[in-house]
């Protein structure tokens, strides 16, 4: 089984460098934040070690449109989700018989062939399916299911409306302390994989404070720590998808 992310080579990770801390995390996208979790996954490590060069589908279970690098940041791997895993953040587009060709917004990176068709990735994370033979220049129309989770299609084509207007990123449907609690349980998932002590993890997020002494076995923080670390494990485990599904 390959080694836990951080003892893999030189760290990739999106911490913005030496310093960054926890905080660096709350600069992410929701769908980079999914990637984070994701790719410190020991069993995805090791999926994707299985196919890697032999054309070998990965398994279904990740939400992955196509196999995505671990030791890369979600922009540098390119990495895209499946529609069906994705609805908030994936607009499924068709080319359209009438109407004047419309140039989809900027692209972050080339596009990139998936399962399930051609994804553009546009620097806020949103991702527009090619189906077929739509074209990038279009004319195309957006194709949309009517079904459970059509609010959640709906802002998502929303924030593509707003991605042809504007560079700004779509309003995070995540508060700022939401954004800050997921930012410590990546980071404490991060210091647990390198067999880091609560204490020490405490003293990172919250600095030094209440942890030192005999009393922190004892204390509230070292609670909260542990509950950040099992947050952390169990996002990385699978409950990403969840976070993933309502998109930003």
């Amino acid at each position: 089984m390959p080694a836990p992310l951080a003892n893999r080579g030189p760290d990739r990770t999106s911490s913005g460098g030496a310093g960054g801390g926890w905080r660096a995390f709350v600069r992410l996208t929701t769908p980079a934040l999914c990637w984070e979790f994701l790719r410190r996954n020991p069993a995805y490590r090791s999926d994707f070690d299985r196919i890697e060069g032999t054309g070998a589908a990965l398994d279904r279970r990740w939400g992955l449109a196509a196999p995505a690098n671990p030791d890369l940041s979600a922009d540098e791997g390119c990495v895209i989700w499946r529609e069906d895993i994705a609805p908030g953040l994936v607009v499924p587009v068709e080319r359209a018989l009438v109407g004047e060709p419309r140039a989809l917004p900027c692209a972050r990176s080339d596009i990139r062939q998936g399962e399930d068709g051609r994804h553009i990735r546009l620097p806020s994370g949103l991702q527009v399916l090619l189906r077929g033979d739509a074209p990038a220049g279009g004319p195309v129309m957006v194709v949309m299911v009517y079904d459970a989770d059509f609010n959640l299609r709906v802002r998502a084509v929303d924030a593509l409306r707003r991605a042809s207007l504007t560079d700004a990123p779509p309003n995070s449907r995540l508060s700022t302390t939401q954004k800050e609690r997921l930012a410590r349980c990546l980071y404490a998932l991060d210091a647990t994989l390198k067999d880091q002590t609560h204490r020490q993890i405490a003293r990172a997020l919250f600095g030094p404070g209440e942890t030192e002494g005999p009393d922190f076995a004892t204390s509230t923080l070292r609670d909260v720590t542990a509950r950040l670390v099992r947050r952390g494990r169990a996002l990385m485990s699978g409950g990403y998808l969840r976070l993933l599904r309502a998109g930003f």
